[in-house]
């Protein structure tokens, strides 16, 4: 363990959507790690400034900058200040995603705006922000891509989900495609898709009840915490998993199976 823990001194690692749980925790993992960190946030400042603090404390240096995932300028923006910043990017963490606000409609009458809008967030953000990505890592022949996917590719939980579930799938594929396209170039690319995790995003928004009734499905009984996922984001972009990529890891207590 010890070898790596300055595995990323002097390189930069770049996590979208990183003012509270996942990308907070990845954020934190990775500076400790000697690595400087760049992320987006979306309406949440105090959570950014906090992120940016933890890492400070690290010693290594935080950027950050609000940016819509759904709005394309505001991603080149984003990536544009990060090469003007630190003029490279070792790690990219696609993390940024989610369904938001479900239509109450089954598929026939779900609004085309929703599909495109979660197909926005939850997969073209990350296609958008892989090619900025590899304006650095391609020349510099290396460098680790680890996408957010979801335990909702892997069964049918939540019909009223199907858009965002149908983009993480298209996430995964584009992830195996890099895989085999950036290989030459040392670039490994590998999703994490994480079951139920507590964060202050899902603890707010559900009951005991409810929390009660979906833990009994998952076999471990229990929801994961955002450090769990974010370990193993850590890992796959480290040379601990040097012979891994164009996979599709599921941490989620075993709720896939």
């Amino acid at each position: 363990m010890e070898q790596f823990e300055m595995e990323f001194q002097g390189k930069v690692a770049v996590i979208t959507g990183a003012s509270k749980g996942i990308g907070q925790a990845c954020a934190v993992l990775f500076a400790r790690a000697g690595a400087n960190v760049a992320f987006t946030y979306g309406k949440d400042t105090a959570g950014a400034e906090e992120t940016a603090q933890l890492v400070r404390d690290t010693g290594r240096e935080a950027f950050f900058q609000p940016a819509d995932a759904k709005d394309a300028t505001q991603n080149d923006a984003f990536m544009q200040a990060v090469y003007d910043r630190f003029g490279r990017v070792d790690v990219l963490v696609n993390n940024v995603g989610g369904a938001d606000t479900t239509p109450n409609t089954g598929f026939a009458d779900m609004p085309m705006g929703y599909w495109h809008a979660q197909f926005q967030k939850n997969f073209f953000a990350a296609v958008q922000y892989s090619q900025w990505a590899l304006k650095s890592m391609i020349p510099n022949k290396g460098g680790s891509i680890v996408n957010i996917g979801s335990v909702h590719t892997t069964r049918v939980i939540n019909l009223n989900v199907m858009p965002y579930s149908c983009a993480k799938q298209a996430l995964n594929q584009l992830t195996r495609n890099l895989a085999v396209e950036l290989a030459p170039y040392h670039i490994r690319v590998n999703t994490v898709s994480p079951g139920l995790v507590k964060t202050a995003l899902t603890i707010n928004r559900y009951d005991q009840e409810w929390w009660s009734k979906v833990t009994e499905k998952i076999p471990l009984h229990r929801a994961g915490e955002a450090v769990e996922i974010a370990e193993t984001v850590f890992f796959l972009a480290s040379k601990r998993s040097s012979y891994i990529t164009g996979q599709i890891i599921g941490v989620d207590g075993g709720r896939s199976l």
